[in-house]
């Protein structure tokens, strides 16, 4: 069903079928100025399929007579990897070189690369100009829409840097679900999952059941109004860092190449069984999130690398003592700070079935 969340922050976040086609509309509600700057971020891949017809819907739908569009076209690269300070930079210094104002309008059309970088450019280009996301991936919709935060990746790390920055509006056109590569999909599934692991309730029963596409619109909303609601409560907001430590590992190994949210799930798999042994949470909480993985069709060990080879990636990113988020039960995640020499025989632990 069609929803709109209204954010704490004072933005909403439209969800439903067709956004894309009344971007024009949406966007020039913001403002009742005559003369309108977009800036459109996008990435090749989307720029394919979508670009051309955004513009056009912008610049065809109806406007008050006398207004100006300018909309300027910039591409970065969506590859994890590229979620970087060179990527914003860049992004900035051609925001200046087209003499952007402090009037224009950046819109974010793509996934959670797009949307981190375009978010993070937005809030410093001149003070911060206005922001508009418009995910087209689920892992985008449930994670990147919702709370204002922009990370992006350090040497040392995924998502090591970020700031707090509001968007004028959020659009998530389920309709972009369709184009997505099964893998894709299923990461953004892991991402889901994972805010249900922390959520508990009706939401982690879905996933028990196995969701179906046409769940999606649901599981968005109850993403992003769980993930609203815990905006600023930083205890609540360290449990969806569920399986970050091993997950973040396994994606920095693979060069990137392991989608964000299927390596996540591979360390959501391995912290849970950890966690038994350990005698951090019972059996019967870690057998139902490994259950909810495999109705899913989500990873839950990782065969490709050694214990000893994650381990010593995540202590690159995270030091002497770790931090490390762990389900006690399902609705209730704990951080349990663990030595940097005990982490290997943890995650040893949690890779045997």
């Amino acid at each position: 069903m069609p929803a709109n969340v209204r954010v704490n922050a004072g933005y909403s976040i439209k969800i439903r079928r067709g956004l894309v086609e009344r971007l024009g509309l949406e966007i020039l509600r913001l403002s009742d100025e005559e003369y309108h700057e977009i800036a459109l971020i996008t990435d090749e891949k989307v720029s394919g399929l979508y670009l051309q017809r955004v513009i056009m819907n912008v610049q065809e739908c109806p406007k008050p007579e006398g207004t100006r569009l300018r909309i300027c076209e910039l591409l970065i690269d969506s590859h994890e990897a590229s979620k970087n300070f060179g990527t914003i930079a860049k992004l900035l210094e051609d925001m200046a070189g087209l003499g952007l104002s402090k009037k224009c309008i950046v819109v974010a059309l793509g996934g959670g690369v797009v949307c981190d970088s375009a978010g993070f450019a937005a809030g410093v280009y001149m003070n911060g100009v206005r922001l508009v996301l418009v995910p087209t991936t689920l892992a985008a919709m449930v994670k990147a829409s919702a709370g204002g935060y922009m990370r992006v990746n350090l040497n040392a790390g995924e998502n090591l840097a970020g700031m707090s920055y509001t968007p004028s509006l959020v659009l998530c056109d389920t309709d972009c679900l369709k184009t997505l590569p099964p893998d894709e999909y299923r990461s953004g599934l892991a991402e889901a999952l994972k805010t249900a692991i922390v959520s508990g309730g009706e939401m982690f029963r879905m996933f028990e059941r196995g969701v179906m596409p046409e769940n999606a619109e649901r599981i968005i909303e109850e993403c992003i109004k769980f993930r609203a609601e815990i905006a600023g409560d930083e205890s609540r907001l360290r449990g969806l860092k569920l399986g970050c430590v091993v997950g973040s590992a396994i994606g920095a190994l693979s060069g990137y190449e392991i989608q964000h949210g299927l390596a996540t799930a591979q360390g959501i798999g391995i912290t849970s069984r950890a966690a038994v042994h350990m005698g951090w949470c019972s059996e019967e909480t870690a057998e139902r999130i490994l259950y909810a993985l495999d109705k899913n069709n989500l990873p839950s060990v990782c065969a490709k690398y050694r214990a000893s080879e994650i381990a010593r990636t995540a202590k690159k990113s995270w030091g002497g003592v770790i931090d490390m988020v762990v389900p006690c039960e399902i609705g209730r995640c704990e951080v349990k700070q663990v030595k940097a020499e005990e982490l290997e025989h943890i995650i040893s632990l949690g890779m045997s079935r």
